[in-house]
This record gives structure tokens, C-alpha cells and sequence, in this order.
């Protein structure tokens, strides 16, 4: 544990960024957030569904011409939880009805916060990384230099890449980027890889696959099989070293803010290199929410 960060004060900011990111930071700003889930111990699934059952009400009471809710509405809480709750609704209730808002409430209704698995590679300090980050928000900051990143498009990723030989219908995985030919292991054919595998997805990870050096026979793999096959690359990580390449080979984009103020990292679960509290930890050490895209 980092010194002077708790357990409740991480737990705190992960219900907080779930909740925010719920309902997309719209009409909830931080320390109303952070109120709300000390008063319900962090309970942003009850929180949720409470504001969405003030919102009916309150949408009904309007559908039957009435000035105010009933007075024998069942009650979610005292004093100024009222009022916060009140307030996030009435907010709420003034967004237009677009598609994505009808989603997003939609979504709130299941408790649902869609989620992907993206890979980020930082140029400056030659590092990749996957995380697990929003659906509609995919950013995250890399953690020696913490810039933020947009996410490596999806048809430049790279690491343990899965393939399917049209010529032998072999199915194989070796390191491999999308887009980048790489030979099969049985006839030597080129083959395009179908998918990037997070390491989440892995049992193991990828140093701890082979037992054996590798070796391929791409034309500029460290440790060469013959015949190579000509015109294919080898991206295994002793041959970039060995060949003094970088190890990332495609940067993510520097990301430009457009104003939200939810943290990206809200997952329960991770595939990137530590886990979650480890990074609400740096983030709530070093850059305060707020300060967040």
C-alpha cells in the first residue's frame, strides 16, 4: 500500500468514478459523488438505481400534470442526500433524448458500464500496455511519464497474435502485428494474423509460453529458421532488442481533452501490467481527479 493512501480512500474513488462514469459525468460532479458514496459506503449500484427511480417519479408526476412529488414517495435518505439526489435528477431530467443518453440510461437501469480491452503504447518512454477502459472514454495514462494516450487502433495492434493458415488450415500463435505477414510454422506460408490476444485472455504470459528460445522463419527473427520466407518480419522482443529497434511499433496518439472529468480506470478487473488499486493509487497520489480529461 502507498504511504498515506487507505483502503477506504481507494475504494471510495472507485465507486466514485463508477458512478460518475454511469452516467457519463453528467450531473455529478466530484465531491457530490464522493458525498453520495461516503453516506452509502460506497454502494454506487443502490445510488444508481435510486436516482433513476427519483427520475421516474418525477418524469411521472410531470405525464400527469402534478407540481411535485408525492409526499408519501419512499424516501432514499436525510437532509442533504435528499437534496443531492434531487439535484443529479433534476439535472438529468433536463438532457435531451438523444440515442446515446436513451443508452446510457438504458445501460444505468442494468447497471451496466461497457467496457473495453485496449492496448496504449507510450513512444516517449518505449512501453505498451492494455487496460481495461470505457466503451464510449478509452484513454489512459502511462505511468512513468503520465501523458494519456488514446487507445492503438485496432489494426495496428501487436503482441500475441492468433493466425490460420489458408493453405494448411493451421491454427497457430506466435508474436505478430494485425497487418503484418507473418510465416506459418507448418508450410511456411504467409499469413495474416486475425486477432491481437490481450494478455487477459492469456494463461500465461507470453515469456513464460516457451520453454525453447524462439526462433521462426521470418526473415529478420534473432534466431532464423531455414529456409526463412522472404518479406516477413519477426517482432518477438529479443529481436527488436537484438536488432536495436524500439520496442513499440505503433504509438498511441496524445490525447486531446474534450472537457469530460471521468477517470478512465474504472474497471473491477485488469488486463494491464497491475492492478487496478495500484493505479487508483498513483492517480489519487499524483494527479487529482479533476485535473483528468
Amino acid at each position: 500500500m502507498h504511504q498515506g493512501i487507505q483502503e477506504d480512500e481507494i475504494e471510495l474513488e472507485k465507486s466514485t468514478r463508477r458512478l460518475r462514469e454511469t452516467f457519463h459525468a453528467k450531473a455529478i460532479p466530484v465531491p457530490k459523488a464522493d458525498s453520495l458514496m461516503r453516506r452509502h459506503d460506497n454502494d454506487y449500484k443502490l445510488v444508481t438505481q435510486e436516482i433513476l427511480r427519483l427520475k421516474d417519479q418525477a418524469d411521472d408526476a410531470e405525464d400527469n400534470g402534478e407540481n411535485q412529488l408525492r409526499d408519501d414517495a419512499a424516501e432514499p435518505g436525510e437532509g442533504d442526500d435528499d437534496n443531492d439526489l434531487q439535484e443529479i435528477v433534476d439535472q438529468l431530467r433536463m438532457l435531451p433524448l438523444t440515442e446515446e443518453n436513451l443508452r446510457m440510461f438504458n445501460l444505468a437501469r442494468n447497471n451496466e458500464i461497457p467496457g473495453n480491452q485496449r492496448q496504449f503504447a507510450c513512444p516517449l518512454c518505449d512501453r505498451d500496455w492494455w487496460r481495461d477502459v470505457p466503451e464510449r472514454k478509452q484513454v489512459s495514462r502511462c505511468r512513468r511519464c503520465k501523458r494519456r494516450y488514446d487507445p492503438v487502433p485496432r489494426d495496428r495492434e501487436w503482441g500475441l497474435a492468433e493466425y490460420v493458415c489458408q493453405m494448411c488450415n493451421h491454427s497457430f500463435r506466435g508474436f505478430g502485428q494485425m497487418g503484418l505477414p507473418a510465416p506459418c510454422y507448418r508450410c511456411r506460408s504467409v499469413v495474416l494474423p486475425i486477432r491481437i490476444i490481450p494478455p487477459k485472455q492469456n494463461p500465461l504470459p507470453l515469456e513464460n509460453r516457451r520453454r525453447t528460445p524462439h526462433s521462426c522463419c521470418a526473415e529478420d527473427c534473432y534466431n532464423r529458421q531455414e529456409p526463412y520466407v522472404p518479406g516477413t518480419h519477426c517482432i518477438h522482443p529479443k529481436t527488436r532488442q537484438v536488432r536495436g529497434l524500439p520496442r513499440v511499433l505503433c504509438a498511441s496518439e496524445t490525447h486531446e481533452s474534450t472537457g469530460s472529468t471521468v477517470a478512465s480506470c474504472i474497471s473491477q478487473g485488469s488486463s494491464m501490467e497491475c492492478d487496478v488499486e495500484s493505479i487508483i493509487q498513483e492517480d489519487l497520489m499524483a494527479i487529482p481527479e479533476e485535473d483528468e480529461d
